[in-house]
């Protein structure tokens, strides 16, 4: 009876290790100082039919703040990045993203918008938010990213998926455009990097976002199917078990 209780928690304690596979994710800043934001005398967008993001004016500084700590599993989280900037004349660009997480599931929005009335006189200004989200990924999984094009008109928001140390593994240069990108991933950390430009501040986003609040989506899938030929702990503890039993059984036969 002993033996039997024994092999029941060895059983139980490494099944425990099969659904240990978690993703936990926090958000930094990617200004200087750790910043979200970033202001700019002006912007020069790449020229008609050429790729890449263009050329920014001289930067004002950096401003705006990061929630610290792990991101919760629940419901939408506003404002985890966000912070404004006063380009004179009270006239001031704004930067904020929200977040909602479900353990598996990574719906972020990014934006990027301006004071009502803003209007660009002698150049044309650049509200920058720049930031990145770092996933800890403790198993094998599969991902779909799917980003959203930019809610209010001639804005940028550029992003890539990359793992710390190792390679870019999908990127949107463009930032224009609605886009899907899947892949896989094993453990390790991984980082999310956007930045969403916003040099329009005459124009608004559609009605009932005017701030232009973009989606940029991750979902993550458990792949077990990528564990390669080493049985998972819970199947050596069934097989393991099997095989106590066998010899329990064998041993009561014998006595």
């Amino acid at each position: 009876m002993r033996l039997l209780v024994a092999c029941f928690l060895t059983f139980f304690g490494l099944s425990q290790l099969v659904s240990g596979a978690a993703i936990s994710v926090t958000l930094n800043g990617n200004r200087a100082g750790g910043s979200p934001g970033e202001a700019f005398t002006g912007y020069e967008p790449p020229a008609a039919g050429q790729s890449g993001t263009g050329s920014y004016g001289s930067s004002l500084g950096t401003f705006g703040a990061v929630t610290a700590g792990n991101v919760p599993v629940g419901g939408f989280q506003a404002d985890y990045a966000a912070g404004n900037f006063n380009y004179g004349l009270l006239k001031r660009g704004f930067v904020s993203t929200g977040v909602r997480w479900t353990g598996s599931e990574f719906f972020t929005t990014t934006q990027s918008w301006y004071d009502q009335g803003f209007t660009a006189t002698a150049s044309t200004p650049l509200a920058l938010n720049s930031a990145y989200w770092e996933f800890t990924v403790d198993g094998n999984y599969d991902y779909r990213i799917e980003g959203q094009r930019p809610q209010i008109a001639d804005n940028i928001r550029t992003y890539r998926f990359e793992k710390v140390g190792g390679n870019v593994l999908s990127r949107d240069d463009l930032g224009k455009n609605d886009t899907v990108f899947t892949g896989t991933i094993d453990s390790g950390l991984y980082r999310l990097y956007y930045d969403h430009l916003n040099y329009t501040p005459n124009i608004d986003g559609p009605s009932g976002n005017a701030i232009g609040g973009t989606n940029l989506n991750v979902f993550f899938t458990l792949n077990s199917g990528n564990n390669g030929a080493v049985p998972e702990p819970g199947s050596l503890a069934v097989f393991g078990l099997l095989g106590l039993g066998g010899a329990l059984a064998k041993w009561r036969r014998k006595s």
